[in-house]
């Protein structure tokens, strides 16, 4: 067993920004600054706080990772504290897509077919090469922007089992986003970071090459069988994703 090295340093020096960071974090919890509004500039808030540019923009930056806000190019500082809701949730089983998202979810696009199951989907949901799968591409959208794209595989015996009329556009849809999860009992996710494809560049507005995110999902029921597999793929930006776990 190899030796690992270990440095530390105590310091008793509170970093500048940290203050700011506390003060506006408690504006932001309490709804001084709600949802969907836009922060007041770095100066109007250096001039407030008074500190320098450059320790406000670093208490923004954490503030960002905390998902409590998010930066637009040409607006600013938008406040979303969706992360506090998402800490606070019961069961934590969803579509990432549209409870992770930092702005509404405001279209979605749906194809989906019904055929046998791929191999790799036989060997993730533990069904057999004869079953029946209603396989899914799902684009969705924030103001007009495709952020990101869902594939979905749903063993068929498991979607016989829902009040649902697959001639209907809206039971579709709510199949794919909401009754499949709430059948679920547990999830077993992979995350990684991956460079856009063909297969994405065709789906979302990025590059060739462009960082996105990619999770692959497994949501099983209280028999723990698997009843779907839910593949994401998406712009960072414009999630945040928070799981209890």
């Amino acid at each position: 067993m190899s030796t690992r090295k270990i440095r530390s340093q105590s310091s008793s020096k509170i970093p500048s920004y940290v203050p700011i960071y506390n003060m506006l974090y408690s504006d932001i919890i309490n709804g001084l600054y709600e949802e969907g509004t836009i922060l007041p500039s770095e100066s109007a808030l250096g001039e407030k706080y008074k500190v320098s540019r450059h320790t406000i923009r670093q208490a923004l930056t954490i503030l960002t990772e905390d998902g409590l806000i998010y930066k637009q190019q040409g607006k600013g500082s938008i406040i979303t504290n969706k992360s506090q809701a998402n800490y606070n949730q019961e069961k934590n089983i969803y579509n990432i897509m549209l409870e992770c998202a930092k702005k509404e979810i405001d279209e979605i696009d749906i194809e989906y077919n019904f055929s046998p199951p791929t191999d790799i989907a036989m060997e993730r949901l533990g069904i057999n090469a004869n079953e029946i799968v209603m396989a899914s591409n799902s684009i969705y959208y924030i103001e007009g922007k495709p952020v990101s794209h869902g594939f979905f595989q749903i063993p068929v015996k498991y979607i016989n089992l829902l009040p649902i009329d697959l001639n209907k556009e809206k039971d579709i849809s709510e199949l794919i986003n909401k009754n499949i999860f709430d059948m679920a009992h547990s999830a077993k996710l992979h995350i990684r970071l991956v460079l856009a494809e063909e297969n994405i560049i065709q789906f979302l507005d990025v590059k060739e090459n462009e960082p996105i995110i990619y999770i692959e999902e497994i949501l099983k029921n209280e028999e723990y069988e698997g009843i779907a597999r839910c593949k994401y793929y998406f712009i960072p930006n414009y999630f945040d994703i928070n799981l209890n776990l």
